[in-house]
């Protein structure tokens, strides 16, 4: 049988395994067996025993096995073989056949680490940029650079023998290695069948290759570090597998450690048991320095019981995370499910940016032991504290139920978690909620979602803080006893839905709506176009007409050619946090525009072109603004759609809603009296221009629903109220509440 022959045959093992795979530990081992059943080898044949290897588990047979290898390369590939024995080895060059070799280890075959005979590590110019064990290749049990068409296969393993290093200071000592296998720039790899444990730093490490098959194996290290780090890897596939690690049990990760930016793309991750004893089961980064798209992981049983995720996703050093799908995965006491950061940090690349957190979806994600969950599910934008947010976006989360272990006081509420560049859980800090804490984040999208505890917990299941377009459809909460505050919570946030939140059996009344706040929305500073100083460059400016804007006017810079510009002088405008949109009018005359915040391009190009007449407004993200004082903004022609008949550039209206942190209050009531046949209410801190209710009853233990309104009022401009209803002075007994819809939207 082929390589590409097993290929094939492996594939078609996973989609029977597909329709089972709901127990996920049988099911691998069952696939372990058929693939170790139909593994068939290429001739030639390289028996390692032919050439001098004992496989008594004390001689060193490295260098029979090496020159085996090397015989396979001189006849231009074959199969090299491991009869049942105990292999003691320093490192195996797989480059001494470099393409179209296989390695299958018999039944009760074991390679195992010497602890004097490892490669020394090779020189590389690119170490400074990420730590010993990303740096260096050489120093593994089994190494392998530039192959085509290798496969490593059969039932037997690959042990560490204690002696290869796992120190989590990442130093190595002299003669030791810390990588069981290792794989870098390669294409076209198989791994099936085989075992590897106490793999050391890493039990599986590859890096830079594309075309890859794992299948059926086993990486047993719990006990040890990462189970499997794929680095810089494209097209692979990671199937009916067990990985278990005590840090990372399977990494996808970007390093600078080939002295270029490279990323992970095309990767299938199905039908996995992935378990971490100490770190993330599976996780995206640390090293995020290339980008990561087109990666999907499906039907996984993860468990993550010590310290971070089941699901774990940061970028630390500029890498876009974009195109990721989680599907049909069942979390089992992970310290936390779901934890989603954008950081930056600086010494991982010579070129240190923010990256990118976006379009990731997660569909039928299930948390069925929450005992040990004490952290929340947690969305986190960059922000560095004062002038910088970028917001993770387009997040979407369908049939998603997480469960915290909860114990959460009604106090923590005012918890909030530090600013920082810091990837771990464990650094995050105090949550003031216990299903999902979201923070500089924009397009959040939850339906048919649920969150619970194990234990009564007084906060909210959800904080949302300075972000934009959150939404909720058809949630279900546990709501805490004694809980006073609310369910659903939203500070300085704009474009909020809560459709249909309900509380869950686990409530005080369950089944009854969710009680949710929103701040006030952030202050808004719109700023017309035509208003403000502007100066030209290669053309002129006029003011036009228009009815459909509200002012009956917008600006047109009639622009000629590429790099031609106007600039407008903002005369006043804070320091902060802002989410920055143009409005402005297409046509079919229009050009591509940059648009120049201070200096600063914001988002990509826009092309204003249109085949009829239409109002857009654009978004570009969220800024932040150091100095106040006047500002400027520069709209520069960069070139025009191939359909558009000229390059002029209009601009309407410049919108800056600010976004500040704080803790959010429920409206003050300052006075409350009976006067005649007149009930007063007077206060302030409401939701500017929103309405509200005066409920009444005559039974004060009627739930809230059962009572009438008797007024509808609403909050001015500056979120003051002032109600005076009439009521009878012979009524009987009345009991009046001040209602907010639920939800108020800003």
């Amino acid at each position: 049988m082929t390589a590409q022959n097993l290929r094939n045959w492996v594939k078609l093992d996973a989609i029977f395994v597909t329709n089972f795979s709901k127990t996920y530990l049988t099911l691998a081992f069952l696939c372990l067996a058929a693939v170790n059943f139909c593994i068939a080898q290429s001739p030639p044949y390289f028996n390692v025993k032919t050439y001098g290897a004992t496989g008594n588990g004390t001689a060193l047979d490295s260098p029979a096995i090496n020159n085996a290898i090397a015989a396979a390369g001189a006849a231009g590939g074959g199969t090299v073989t491991f009869p049942a024995g105990n292999y003691l080895c320093g490192s195996i060059h797989l480059t001494n056949c470099p393409a179209n070799l296989t390695l299958y280890l018999s039944n009760n075959a074991a390679i195992l680490a010497s602890g004097t005979a490892i490669d020394a590590e090779e020189a590389n110019p690119w170490s400074q940029y990420q730590d010993e064990g990303h740096s260096y290749f050489h120093n593994s049990l089994i190494w392998g650079a530039n192959l085509t068409n290798f496969t490593i296969a059969g039932p037997g393993q690959i042990n560490g023998n204690g002696n290869l290093a796992a120190h989590p200071s990442g130093f190595v000592p002299a003669g030791q290695g810390d990588k069981a296998l290792c794989l870098v720039s390669c294409t076209g790899v198989t791994i099936t069948g085989i075992t590897i444990t106490n793999g050391g730093w890493f039990g599986l490490f590859i890096d830079g290759c594309s075309n890859v098959l794992v299948t059926g194996m086993q990486i047993m290290d719990a006990n040890q570090r990462d189970g499997f780090d794929l680095i810089d890897s494209s097209s692979a596939t990671i199937t009916n597998c067990i990985i278990q690690g005590s840090d990372d049990a399977l990494a996808l990760k970007s390093t600078y450690a080939l002295g270029r930016k490279i990323g992970c793309q095309h990767i299938l991750v199905v039908n996995d048991y992935i378990y971490s004893s100490d770190s993330d089961a599976t996780q995206i980064g640390s090293e995020t320095v290339g980008n990561f798209n087109d990666i999907t992981f499906t039907n996984l049983l993860l468990s993550a019981p010590q310290v971070k995720a089941g699901i774990g996703m940061t970028s630390n050093d500029g890498g876009v995370i974009d195109g990721l799908t989680y599907n049909n995965i069942t979390l089992s006491n992970c310290i936390c499910p779901v934890f989603i950061k954008l950081n930056l940090r600086t010494t991982d690349t010579p070129n240190p940016s923010v990256g990118g957190i976006q379009n990731i979806s997660f569909n039928n994600i299930t948390n069925v032991s929450g005992g040990l969950a004490v952290d929340t599910c947690t969305i986190n934008g960059y922000c560095d504290g004062a002038s910088t947010v970028i917001p993770i976006r387009n997040l979407t989360f369908n049939n998603v139920t997480v469960l915290n272990k909860g114990g959460g006081s009604v106090a923590a509420i005012t918890n909030y978690p530090v600013e920082n560049q810091l990837w771990p859980v464990e650094h995050f800090g105090s949550w003031p909620s216990y299903g999902w804490y979201i923070r500089w984040a924009t397009n959040i999208c939850f339906t048919n979602c649920q969150v619970h505890f194990t234990s009564n917990d007084g906060r909210p299941a959800i904080m949302v803080d300075s972000s934009t377009n959150v939404s909720f459809y058809n949630f279900t909460a546990d709501v805490g006893t004694g809980n006073t505050n609310y369910d659903l919570g939203f500070l300085n946030s704009a474009s909020v839905t809560v459709t249909n939140a309900v509380a869950s059996g686990n409530a005080p009344t369950p089944g009854a709506a969710l009680r949710v706040f929103i701040s006030n929305p952030p202050p808004q500073f719109p700023f017309l176009a035509q208003n403000f100083a502007y100066v030209t460059n290669g053309a002129i400016a006029a003011l036009q007409t228009d009815a459909n804007f509200p002012s009956g006017n917008w600006l047109q810079f009639s622009a000629t050619a590429t790099n031609q510009w106007i600039t407008y002088t903002i005369p006043s405008l804070d320091a902060g946090t802002y989410d920055v949109k143009l409005l402005w009018k297409a046509n079919n005359n229009r050009g591509i525009l940059t648009f120049v915040l201070d200096g600063t391009i914001l988002g990509n190009p826009l092309d204003q072109y249109s085949s009829s007449v239409t109002y857009p407004t654009t978004d570009y993200g969220v800024i932040s603004i150091t100095n106040s004082g006047s500002h400027t903004i520069q709209l520069t022609a960069v070139g025009k759609n191939p359909s558009s008949s000229g390059y002029a550039l209009s601009a309407y209206e410049f919108l800056f809603t600010q976004f500040q942190a704080g803790v959010p209050q429920p409206p003050n009531i300052s006075t409350f009296a009976h006067s005649g046949t007149n009930l007063i209410f007077r206060g302030a801190n409401g939701i500017s221009q929103t309405p509200c209710y005066t409920i009444m009853s005559t039974n004060l233990a009627l739930p809230m629903t059962a009572w009438t309104v008797v007024a509808t009022n609403g909050f001015d401009a500056s979120g003051n109220f002032n109600f005076t209803n009439s009521v009878g002075s012979n009524a009987p007994n009345q009991f009046f509440m001040l209602k907010l819809p639920l939800p108020q939207l800003p």
